[in-house]
């Protein structure tokens, strides 16, 4: 089966137009995207994580600034004169500790209040002397906690192991302050009285400044980090000073083991810190990744088109072939009715039509001796077949009408005759129009059966014709629907008699107006509004073969959109069911003679 498909292809035309396309241009496209496709991804990694070891050093660079500049506020002590007979700071508050001065602290609060309005991330400032006395000042005026001891033991440790350089511990809470108070880094420096040089260092006191948390965020923030990126400041023994993740703050920083992140490291001059990144390798190339999807996609596009065009070229050229060996297997089996379509005027063109022509000859040759006859025979036999159907009907009515009047039973014989003229007024095979003559004598046959189940006392009906109307051509059983509907929707829920009024107009524009009108059990607004909606849908809906959905398309497949039906109702009133269709004389023979007489 398989060699046998396989020397099928090999010898299609189709099959080797394709592969020639294929070969030509598809294996070069593929090789040619796949050497760009990676040559491509490989410049855009590059160039994602340069950029974003470009925004690490420009936040490292930042850090060191921050931390200069807090540097530079703590250095303020020593340039910072005071009025009077004392020298800076540091000797006034040497002198006047010394002396008892009532003023040191005023010229401790006015130094604090100088620097804490230096920058707008100072939160708090304290100025602690040697013998623990603290004098602070605050933006927020906080309350100080006299049951939490301030500074803590472990920072005065390390500022007398260091007492020259500024000291600086990382977030913390506010446990000093009452209430409930935002974390917070502190930079602190002693204040060491340098009128004493060459002597031993004699500190006077030392400068805590508490900053914000924003002073780092500001400078983080403004890098473009995804949910699962984290940056660190580490100091030099590798403990996390600041984290975008807050629960790392104040622990040992520990690499990241899985190989799902990038790690960069910058160092911060003249501080020993450093600011480390961890970048998620997937969110970090997550837009390199789409743009060579979108790249991947642009180039199976280019692929698939160029494969659909071999496809079509290919099959222009053997399609024509393929539909000439097609009809000639028609013909061998005795189908002369087939023809090739012939679109081009190339040779497959001038093929094709030569063999539509030998096709004509061939069935002119046989229809002229063998084909007519025998259709002939055919026609004959159908048309014998459809009138003995009818007839036998008929007959058979007629045999059971004779039967119920044998048996005095002449109301069920008038029935009969009625379903009799009715059954061939349907089973009449001939135009789709008919008068409204033909239409009228109709609906009176149903009527008559109406009245013989119901009774006179329940139902009437009212023929308002124009006689010169009785001859214009309506659509074969249009008005009996809507009288069955006026009938069994109108009158029969309704106590006592109902009235059905018939009327025929011509309305300008030579336009014929048929209203069935019942004094029935009308309808109410939603069951009106849903008979409009159906009529004007696609689907029948709730009505059946010959419902008003059917009267309503038959016009509109006849005569066009702007003809059908229209139903309004009111309840307890009635309905009127208005059909409006061209008018168009039919010139029935029945129709001269009644309007003649």
């Amino acid at each position: 089966m398989y060699r046998s498909t396989f020397s099928r292809l090999r010898k299609s035309i189709f099959a080797k137009f394709t592969l020639s396309f294929i070969l030509v241009g598809l294996l070069p496209l593929l090789a040619l995207s796949y050497l760009s496709l990676n040559t491509f991804s490989g410049y855009m990694e590059r160039y994602t994580v340069n950029n974003y070891e470009q925004m690490l050093l420009y936040a490292g660079r930042n850090v060191d600034d921050m931390y200069a500049k807090y540097n530079n506020i703590s250095k303020v002590m020593y340039s910072y004169g005071v009025e009077g007979r004392y020298g800076h700071l540091g000797e006034a508050i040497s002198a006047q500790k010394k002396t008892g001065d009532y003023r040191l602290a005023s010229t401790v609060d006015d130094f604090l209040r100088t620097v804490l309005y230096t920058d707008s991330y100072l939160q708090n400032i304290f100025f602690v002397f040697p013998d623990g006395t603290t004098q602070r000042l605050t933006k927020e005026n906080k309350s100080m906690d006299f049951r939490v001891s301030f500074p803590a033991p472990e920072w005065k440790t390390e500022l007398l192991q260091d007492s020259r350089n500024l000291a600086f511990f990382p977030s913390h809470k506010q446990t000093y302050h009452t209430g409930t108070n935002p974390p917070v880094m502190t930079f602190a420096r002693n204040l060491l009285d340098i009128s004493m040089a060459g002597l031993q260092e004699h500190i006077v006191g030392t400068l805590y400044m508490d900053v914000g948390m924003g002073a780092f965020d500001e400078i983080f923030g403004q890098l473009a980090l995804n949910p699962k990126d984290t940056v660190y400041v580490l100091d030099g023994s590798g403990n996390v000073l600041y984290s975008n993740r807050s629960e790392r703050i104040g622990q040992v920083y520990t690499p990241a083991e899985s190989g799902e992140y990038l790690r960069t490291e910058r160092e911060i001059a003249g501080n020993g810190w450093k600011v480390v990144g961890e970048i998620y390798k997937e969110e970090l190339f997550r837009t390199v990744t789409q743009m060579m999807n979108t790249v991947l996609v642009v180039i199976l596009l280019c692929a698939v088109s160029l494969l659909i065009v071999a496809l079509l070229f290919s099959r222009r050229f053997s399609g024509p072939i393929r539909s000439i060996t097609r009809e000639m297997t028609k013909v061998e089996s005795g189908n002369f009715d087939t023809r090739v379509t012939v679109k081009t005027d190339d040779e497959i063109g001038l093929l094709g039509r030569g063999f539509n022509k030998m096709v004509v000859r061939l069935q002119s040759y046989i229809d002229e001796v063998y084909v007519a006859q025998i259709k002939q025979k055919q026609a004959e036999l159908s048309a014998l077949k459809s009138q003995i159907r009818p007839h036998y009907l008929y007959n058979t009515l007629e045999v059971i009408r004779m039967s119920a009047v044998a048996n005095d039973d002449q109301e069920v014989g008038d029935m009969i005759l009625s379903l009799s003229h009715q059954l061939k007024y349907v089973l009449d095979y001939g135009q789709e129009t008919v008068t409204l003559l033909d239409e009228k004598s109709n609906i009176e046959q149903y009527f008559r059966l109406m009245v013989y189940r119901y009774g006179e006392h329940r139902l009437s009906l009212d023929f308002r014709f124009d006689a010169g109307l009785l001859g214009a051509a309506v659509p074969k059983l249009s008005i009996q629907p809507l009288v069955e509907n006026a009938v069994y929707h109108g009158i029969m829920p309704k106590s006592g008699k109902g009235n059905i009024r018939i009327t025929a107009e011509l309305l300008p524009g030579e336009l014929l107006c048929i209203t069935v009108d019942d004094d029935g059990v009308g309808m109410t607004e939603e069951t009106l509004e849903k008979v409009r909606s159906k009529l004007g849908s696609r689907t029948a809906g709730e009505f059946g073969s010959i419902g008003l959905k059917n009267v309503h398309d038959r016009i509109q497949g006849l005569y066009g959109g702007n003809f059908g039906i229209e139903v309004s109702s009111s309840r307890h009133i009635g309905t009127s069911i208005r059909m409006t269709l061209p008018y168009q004389k039919e010139g029935n023979a029945d129709a001269e003679r009644h309007i003649g007489g």
